[in-house]
């Protein structure tokens, strides 16, 4: 019985590392399955991050990791993405506990935006669907 669980536990975490993409920041640059895809620019001590298209200063997607000066508290905590081209912000507590790498994956794996840096604005409205918090 034990082994079953075993098999079954194993069989979905291979499933769930099939379907993720592979995000590398080196140099400036940001790599997806081992192509560039952004330049990026970190600031305020690492909490946040500007994408840019390859070789340009157009910034594509503004990502910051907000904890509102209070480190203890996690509760007022959330992430706001801005796409300054569609002119949509997202803020959302759901993504707080994922990393600059694991939110990029996410906007790949929900197709928002392609390996040549442009954004599905379709996909994009069902995300900030999903992910937005009205409360923030």
């Amino acid at each position: 019985m034990t082994k079953h669980y075993i098999l079954l536990l194993t069989t979905l975490l291979l499933s769930l590392t099939v379907y993720s993409q592979d995000v590398d920041f080196k140099k400036g640059k940001v790599l997806v399955d081992k192509q560039n895809v952004f330049n990026y620019d970190k600031r305020k001590m690492g909490s946040e991050i500007s994408l840019f298209k390859l070789d340009t200063t157009t910034e594509i997607i503004y990502i910051e990791i907000n904890n509102n000066n209070t480190i203890s508290y996690l509760d007022d905590d959330y992430v706001r993405l801005v796409f300054p081209k569609n002119e949509v912000s997202i803020k959302s507590s759901l993504l707080i506990n994922k990393n600059f790498k694991e939110i990029i994956q996410l906007l790949f794996m929900n197709n928002v935006v392609d390996y040549k840096g442009n954004i599905n604005a379709e996909n994009l409205a069902l995300f900030y669907e999903r992910q937005h918090n009205s409360k923030i």
